[in-house]
């Protein structure tokens, strides 16, 4: 990728800078903050983020909300959206996406010291989105509704998203709006450098690489490759860009989740996909989420039907090792673990909880084990929240 970060650097640190009147709901507690963490509503009569600060332990407190300026689409009570990705930082954690899949639009967030500013509100270039990618100046979001298409924005220094043309590319689906979100694609992605962008086709088992050019456009058309575990739901990537994908599935048939396995590919610059580790059992059921990080050699798994956490070691090939036979942490029966992620260093993890509208906190030890660091409340149990990131 040779596109230039200047538009980002303009707007994080120029135009926007200073504190703006526009900052809604900012934290007053005193409390010296290490970071945040943001998930997202999704309500369908008004999405919205809810902002945490981060403690020096790991631990959160409510900061504020903010209105996203668009719909979420709260169509089930657990994974409502059925994707990873649904709200994203940028690379420099000064800018925050989010999709509103229940009015066909992405928002834009600045990401201040008093809170978040909203930027812009454009339409998605599809019918529901569900997941969004950022690289540089550069965002594709993946809708998922009708025939289904990627879509691509630049982010100018006037802090809007502007269409990039001739960077959609339709998947043809051939689906419905809104989707069966069962069978549609679960994330959109940038690898760590920016050359591929990867789609998760959870509903035909396929993995998707847009090899991308220096002018930010991808390929006309994929290189497709079938997942080694059934139903690639969403994928990480390592810190040596190998990407990490979560196989809902498990490895044979049918594909029932009763058991899932998590997969590892090395990326060829053709976008081919060479497998590395091939389904790492997980003995849990619906292990749908994965989160990695830069600064770490570990990435965690979400299984929503287990209720549990589950870490694996990825060395420096590539190559997956299961951690504490697949329980690192564990929940009580309806929590339903869903989107998790993890702090750029890698010393931290954080689940949002469906079942119970919570956030946990984990610090991860150097052995990969996880040590609670309490939860935050204040979203509603079961109503269809998605999307978590961390700064």
């Amino acid at each position: 990728m040779f596109r230039s970060t200047m538009s980002i650097t303009a707007l994080s640190f120029g135009l926007f800078a200073a504190g703006a009147p526009g900052d809604a709901m900012a934290h007053g507690s005193g409390v010296h903050r290490h970071g945040q963490i943001f998930v997202m509503t999704n309500a369908g009569d008004g999405n919205s983020v809810m902002a945490y600060d981060r403690a020096a332990d790991g631990s959160l407190s409510y900061a504020g909300t903010y209105a996203t300026g668009g719909l979420g689409a709260p169509t089930r009570p657990i994974n409502a959206l059925g994707s990873q990705g649904s709200l994203v930082l940028s690379e420099d954690g000064k800018l925050l996406f989010a999709v509103n899949a229940g009015s066909s639009e992405v928002s834009m967030f600045r990401v201040g010291p008093h809170g978040l500013t909203l930027l812009d509100v454009v339409d998605s270039g599809g019918d529901f989105p569900v997941s969004v990618a950022s690289h540089g100046d550069l965002l594709y979001v993946l809708n998922v509704g009708g025939e289904g298409n990627i879509a691509g924005f630049e982010v100018n220094p006037c802090g809007e998203l502007v269409p990039l043309d001739r960077s959609s590319r339709g998947l043809g689906l051939g689906g419905t709006t809104p989707p069966s979100l069962g069978a549609t694609p679960g994330q959109i992605g940038f690898s760590p450098d920016g050359e591929v962008l990867v789609v998760a086709g959870k509903g035909s088992n396929q993995l998707h690489v847009f090899p991308m050019s220096g002018r930010g456009l991808p390929s006309d058309s994929p290189v497709t490759t079938i997942s080694r575990g059934l139903v690639p739901f969403d994928f990480a990537f390592d810190r040596r860009g190998h990407l990490i994908v979560a196989e809902v599935g498990g490895d044979g048939m049918p594909a029932t989740g009763d058991t899932s396995v998590v997969s590892s590919y090395k990326i060829g610059h053709d976008g081919s996909l060479a497998v590395i580790s091939d389904t790492v059992d997980t003995f849990q059921r619906a292990t749908c989420w994965i989160a990695g990080a830069p600064g770490s050699r570990y990435v965690f798994t979400a299984n929503t039907g287990s209720n549990t956490l589950s870490g694996l070691q990825v060395d420096a090939r590539g190559a997956l090792t299961l951690l504490d036979d697949g329980v690192s942490a564990s929940f009580p029966t309806g929590t339903a673990p869903i989107d998790l992620t993890m702090t750029r260093d890698g010393r931290f993890l954080y689940t949002l909880n469906a079942g119970t509208g919570t956030i946990a906190a984990f610090q991860v030890s150097h052995d990969g084990s996880l040590i609670p660091r309490g939860e935050a409340g204040g979203l509603t149990p079961g109503g269809g929240a998605q999307g978590i990131a961390v700064r």
